[in-house]
């Protein structure tokens, strides 16, 4: 499991970089209204990718994960299901453009808007393919296929640079090329694998392999929904593409450590699948435990140091004009970081098939998360937009939890509660180090940010014996 997770670990670290690199140059290459506008069209592309990524690729990675099923007929059931959606968004998203740009309040988005139902049928395959693999744990390859798109992705800057004169066409192509050339390389990697398709009489039904699809679908949709609604609430309530500009820059540096937390419930998933189905409960309540070791030691220092330094990151990655999402990026960075919680959590209860449970939890956080947004929007600007989410993802993550303790028992432990002091004595130090200390360069940032993180997960890799662990 170690190794897994740390093939997927590089795999987002990659992400990160990749993405962080192809914002870096649109936040400084283009105007604070032409970001926005960027801005608002990767959050439709992520609102549509949740469909054909995440969720069609956990289902099929469970359904396989159970060992029960004939593999060719379930590969095929599911990419007839893939192929369907795919249908039906690319006609919904093409022919509804017009609408959606109208409720955005910015006909001019139509043409946009169409340019993103082109990229969804390579997106598409592209995930049922990482579905499959991750399902015979072939960590490595579905790994190395997800580090090669987002480097793939920086085809972006020559595009904006030398093929198109308008941006956000530059930045579709970009999309386009990346999901194209993984799509090709994910299809090549299972066909090796079909040799070692499991051969049984028993065929899984099409309303079972949907029902399961689904339940993933459903979950990530609302993570992608609160990662990405507020931003369209932002648009619509401010109307100002600026404020969306440094919001798209709050946002983007928010996400890091669900990127990272990603890394965590792709590999768990079929690890606590495996022992639950096979009654080792003890196994996979061992399992959630280690998982919290990590998550704890590693990435929640991510996190902290994020909203700790979240004024110098945002005015010296982009521009001073960017401090204005300050203190919306110090609720983000820990709201992102307990919505990605939330779904680790899920995604360990979902090995045990409580689909009515996951449903009722992702519907009320996305409940709650419709009334707060617009509301402390109206009256905090990006902080009510930030912490809306904060209050929302904090409260899907407790639940969550509860739900993992009442299935598996207990999984946490006094090293988790003493993790946990560490980290919040850590972010005050911190937070009173960066309001404090003036920065302007870059690299003294990413100095004293790695020096930051070290200092915090340093004790945790030794006192924990991760480094031990991942060499296993």
């Amino acid at each position: 499991m170690y190794t897994g997770i740390l093939l997927h670990v590089i795999n987002k670290m990659a992400f990160v970089v990749g993405s962080y690199t192809m914002h870096f140059f649109l936040g400084r290459y283009l105007s604070e209204a032409q970001y926005g506008v960027i801005g608002t069209i990767i959050t439709i592309i992520n609102f549509e990718y949740i469909f054909f990524t995440d969720g069609v690729r956990q289902g099929m990675a469970r359904s396989i994960s159970e060992r029960r099923y004939e593999e060719r007929h379930l590969i095929r059931l599911g990419l007839c299901v893939q192929l369907l959606m795919i249908a039906l968004f690319f006609a919904g998203t093409w022919f509804g453009a017009p609408f959606l740009a109208g409720i955005l309040g910015d006909e001019t988005l139509a043409v946009y808007i169409r340019g993103v139902a082109v990229l969804l049928p390579f997106t598409g395959i592209y995930s049922l393919m990482l579905g499959i693999l991750n399902g015979h744990k072939a960590f490595a390859a579905e790994a190395g296929i997800g580090t090669l798109y987002p480097v793939l992705k920086l085809s972006v800057i020559p595009a904006v640079l030398f093929l198109c004169k308008d941006a956000v066409i530059g930045v579709e192509m970009g999309f386009l090329f990346a999901g194209v050339v993984t799509m090709v390389i994910s299809i090549w990697q299972t066909a090796r694998r079909k040799n070692e398709f499991r051969q049984t009489g028993e065929r899984m039904s099409a309303g079972e392999y949907t029902k399961t699809m689904l339940s993933y679908m459903l979950l990530f949709c609302v993570s992608t929904v609160m990662m990405n609604l507020d931003t369209l609430i932002l648009k619509r309530v401010s109307g100002s593409d600026e404020a969306v500009g440094y919001y798209t820059g709050v946002a983007t540096f928010a996400k890091v450590p669900y990127f990272l937390l990603t890394a965590f419930y792709t590999v768990a998933l079929p690890v606590v699948t495996g022992s639950y189905v096979s009654g080792e409960i003890e196994n996979a309540r061992d399992a959630v435990s280690d998982l919290m070791d990590l998550i704890l030691g590693l990435v929640a220092p991510v996190a902290v140091v994020i909203s700790a330094a979240s004024g110098h990151i945002l005015s010296v990655f982009y521009r001073p004009s960017y401090i204005a999402g300050q203190d919306a990026l110090s609720f983000l960075s820990f709201a992102i970081a307990f919505l990605g919680m939330a779904l680790v959590f899920t995604m360990v209860i979902s090995a045990a098939d409580r689909k009515r449970f996951i449903a009722l939890l992702s519907v009320g956080m996305l409940t709650v998360e419709l009334i707060l947004c617009p509301v402390f929007t109206e009256h905090f600007s990006l902080t009510g937009t930030a912490a809306a989410t904060f209050l929302t993802s904090g409260l899907g993550m407790l639940v969550a939890a509860v739900g993992v303790k009442r299935i598996f028992g207990m999984f946490w432990h006094k090293k988790h509660t003493l993790l946990l002091i560490w980290n919040l004595a850590a972010y005050v130090v911190c937070f009173v180090l960066f309001r404090c200390l003036p920065v302007c360069s870059f690299f003294l940032l990413a100095v004293l940010c790695a020096a930051c993180y070290a200092t915090m997960a340093g004790p945790a890799v030794y006192r924990l014996g991760l480094r031990k662990r991942i060499r296993r």
